[in-house]
């Protein structure tokens, strides 16, 4: 049984993300602890500049209890309904993103709404608190947006890198019901015609994990038509590596995941050590 972290900022509630963890509890029961995190002033917000700090944003010292209180009964009524244990944890502290850090120390995956988190914050999409809460996460992280059906395909970037191959290995262990679906492995290297770095290594690793597999090398300067590319496919999820302040890559830029996390369209699978 997995453990999954299903996080809410205080005020809003993400259906898109709880279908996505009730989708997977249909295929394997899982246990589903809903965190509900505090609203927060984003006028009074400050961060670290220039990169590798963290933002922190302070507590609102009076949020909404009553929406609040209503999004975890929604929450646990949603649970009883689809027959999934569950857990709530809503005892946050000072800051919420620590908090929240440490709540996916303890989960096997963690599963955000794309359009509600912290949806207040900005207009940047994703926005600071989601990609701060993406690069801190000590579990993989599913974005999710409100309205997508569940993955049919599977799309695995690669870039030749550790990180890339981590995510894969992580989303494998994670979810081997949606293995058993269409899988491409898309590869977007720095120079054409230049093949995909250590396929013979990468092929041996996903077939055996992925029973429907298709390598794909993109053409240079592939984020330009990436999204139109990804969108043809039948009803896709997004693997990627690593998720820092400038991208998810060197290679796939600043990048290609949150340009799908942007559309909200489709899931993204987002790991890193």
């Amino acid at each position: 049984m997995r453990k999954i972290l299903l996080s809410f900022d205080g005020t809003h509630y993400s259906r898109g993300a709880f279908n996505f963890a009730s989708s997977m509890n249909d295929e394997e029961p899982i246990l589903l602890t809903g965190a509900f995190l505090p609203q927060v002033d984003f006028a009074s917000s400050w961060s670290y500049a220039g990169g590798g700090g963290t933002v922190y944003i302070p507590l609102l010292e009076s949020y909404d209890a009553d929406i609040v209180a209503a999004n975890i009964r929604k929450f646990q009524e949603d649970c009883v309904r689809h027959n999934i244990e569950h857990r709530v944890h809503r005892d946050f502290s000072s800051f919420a993103l620590p908090e929240l850090q440490k709540e996916s120390r303890y989960a096997d995956l963690m599963i955000l709404g794309s359009q509600r988190f912290y949806e207040n914050l900005g207009l940047e999409n994703p926005n600071e608190y989601l990609r701060d809460a993406l690069h801190d996460a000590e579990c993989p992280v599913l974005i999710a947006p409100e309205e997508f059906d569940y993955p049919e395909t599977v799309v695995l970037a690669y870039d030749g890198s550790s990180a890339s191959v981590y995510a894969i290995k992580q989303f494998a262990y994670l979810f081997p019901e949606l293995c058993r679906n269409q899988c491409i492995l898309v590869y977007a290297g720095k120079k054409e015609g230049k093949g995909i770095p250590d396929e013979d290594y990468i092929r041996e690793l996903v077939a055996r994990h992925f029973s429907d597999l298709t390598f794909y090398e993109l053409e240079a300067n592939p984020r330009d038509y990436f999204s139109t590319w990804i969108s043809d496919l039948d009803r896709p999820i997004l693997v990627s590596g690593a998720f820092g302040r400038s991208g998810f890559s060197q290679i796939f830029k600043r990048s290609f995941a949150s340009d799908v996390i942007a559309e909200k369209q489709f899931p993204v699978f987002i790991a890193h050590r």
